[in-house]
């Protein structure tokens, strides 16, 4: 079961020899990847986001079975019976990563452990696109730890604090989790079900499954008009941040109603509701930048002015 987290960045990039490298120290992990294919991206010509948060994820789940040296030391941890789930995440995309051209190669993502609480612990991912030094995108992911049968929150044992604790940091970067607004204007809602690749080997949804349903609402309610100051050309603006957090699973089969609504005060903030029988299970905010441009693009080599011979 462990396996298949490998296995499917493998089958997805078969043309890879995967190259997954953890620190000794396995609180630092960097993987290789080629660049976005074109079906990453969508008919706008920006990559959809699901799929650059699933990559992400995927990577982050990869080198903690990583078959030398686990991330985290996260081996072990399943040996003695503890596990671990997503429990919300903050993922933030630079204004630059729009400028440059896609499909992107190669992919270069960094994973670094950056707070520890008392149930759960946050890592930092940073995505580099087309051999940039700058990371394009910036995720803080937080982790809970549960107990494997039961599914009840597990604290951090002591050999693993005691292991880790000293290569924090000094300023701990702890998760703390985006709270959902008070006020709750007019929504525009949608049902979906809940597929088998929508969820991870646990049979839970992922949170890359959760910003597809998001997404896929924001661009029925803005082709319908819905919302008063954006237009149905979507595609016009840059999303600068995603937030998101679980408040309950929902798994493999489940009728889930997902509802978006645009922020009271800040009309580029939208938020989202995900639920099943009226219990709220997944809450998400994204922000557009508030600037809508046209990206600069490099000019086409043809376009470029080369030396003729006489001038070398």
């Amino acid at each position: 079961m462990f396996r298949s987290r490998i296995n499917h960045l493998l089958r997805a990039y078969p043309s890879l020899n995967l190259r997954i490298e953890v620190n000794k120290d396995q609180h630092q992990a960097l993987a290789l990847l080629p660049g976005l294919r074109y079906d990453d991206i969508s008919y706008t010509g920006q990559p959809d986001l699901h799929r650059l948060k699933n990559i992400i994820g995927r990577v982050e789940h990869a080198a903690l079975y990583d078959n030398n040296l686990s991330f985290l030391d996260y081996k072990n941890l399943c040996k003695k019976g503890i596990g671990s789930y997503h429990k919300g995440l903050v993922m933030e995309i630079r204004r630059h990563f729009y400028e440059t051209t896609t499909p992107k190669s190669p992919i270069q993502v960094s994973l670094r452990l950056t707070g520890m609480m008392d149930t759960m612990y946050t890592i930092r991912s940073s995505a580099t696109f087309g051999g940039r030094q700058k990371a394009s995108i910036v995720m803080k992911s937080c982790n809970t730890l549960v107990h494997r049968e039961s599914g009840l929150t597990e604290q951090i044992p002591d050999w693993w604090r005691t292991k880790f604790l000293r290569l924090l940091p000094e300023v701990p970067d702890n998760y703390r989790p985006i709270q959902p607004p008070d006020a709750i204007g007019k929504t525009f809602s949608h049902h979906v079900v809940v597929t088998l690749r929508d969820t991870d080997t646990s049979g839970r949804t992922r949170h890359a499954s959760y910003i597809r349903y998001f997404l896929d609402n924001i661009s029925i309610a803005a082709n319908r008009s819905f919302y008063s100051n954006l237009t149905n050309m979507l595609q016009d603006y840059y999303v600068m941040r995603i937030s998101a957090v679980h408040f309950a699973p929902s798994l493999w089969g489940d009728s889930l109603v997902v509802e978006t609504f645009q922020d009271p005060v800040d009309q580029l903030k939208l938020h989202c509701f995900v639920s099943k029988e009226g219990t709220i299970k997944w809450y998400g905010c994204l922000e557009y930048y508030e600037i809508m441009y046209e990206p600069e693009l490099e000019p086409p080599a043809f376009l470029l002015s080369y030396p003729s011979t006489s001038e070398k």
